[in-house]
């Protein structure tokens, strides 16, 4: 049960990505932005949802084979790959950032979200969901984490519920705010999105250093205990 504290940083870090906060942003932003948007942030969210259901289903099952080792082992091997792969990240990031006085890229297919329908938005939460490097393994983890806690499936079912939702809550209250379609709420949104595309190099790196020392520090206390 202990485990299950280190889920609210799972959660923290799945909830932090640049890209598809951009991309909710754009889409509220656009001509059909009110019934687009909850497209994107729902399919987005199913496919969050999805990954963590995975990774609990395998924990559990491999839990269930070898009489609760199997579920544990899991968990540490993808914590160690966590580690070094958030570390990796880190540095390809900061090495990748725009060099001063250089613009920011801004994303390609940001210009076709202007006239963007709700079915494509939500191709689009899928494919930015099933791509995000970043969320899958700490959906997998998540979901691992769960697997392996021995809790009533009904229990499990509903925290792998607000899993998701904790992940993509950077989605779901631009969603809800967006639907307003209030002047100030339009005013932050585009805020919002400029600053993503300006600083999004620096938050991830930021963001992966500290996934990484976090990640270490449970692997640690995994081979310690």
């Amino acid at each position: 049960m202990s485990e299950l504290s280190t889920l609210l940083p799972l959660a923290v870090g799945m909830a932090i990505s640049p890209l598809p906060i951009v991309a909710v942003a754009a889409i509220l932003l656009s001509t059909r932005g009110r019934a687009a948007a909850p497209a994107y942030t729902g399919a987005f969210l199913a496919v969050t949802l999805a990954v963590i259901a995975v990774g609990a289903a395998t924990s559990a099952g491999a839990s269930a084979a070898s009489h609760g080792s199997g579920g544990k082992i899991v968990v540490l091997i993808l914590t160690a790959l966590l580690t070094v792969g958030f570390a990796a990240f880190a540095v390809v990031s900061w090495l990748g950032r725009p060099k001063p006085g250089t613009p920011p890229a801004t994303p390609s297919w940001l210009a076709a979200v202007d006239a963007i329908t709700p079915a494509r938005a939500a191709g689009l939460g899928l494919i930015m969901a099933a791509t995000n490097s970043k969320n899958l393994p700490l959906e997998l983890k998540g979901g691992a984490v769960l697997g392996t806690a021995h809790l009533p499936v009904a229990v499990t079912v509903l925290l792998c519920v607000a899993l998701a939702v904790a992940g993509s809550l950077t989605l779901v209250v631009p969603t809800i705010l967006g639907a307003t379609g209030l002047p100030p709420v339009v005013a932050a949104l585009r805020r919002l999105k400029d600053e993503m595309i300006a600083h999004n190099a620096v938050i991830m790196t930021v963001l992966f250093a500290v996934l990484a020392a976090s990640e270490a520090s449970h692997l640690i206390h995994q081979l310690t205990a």
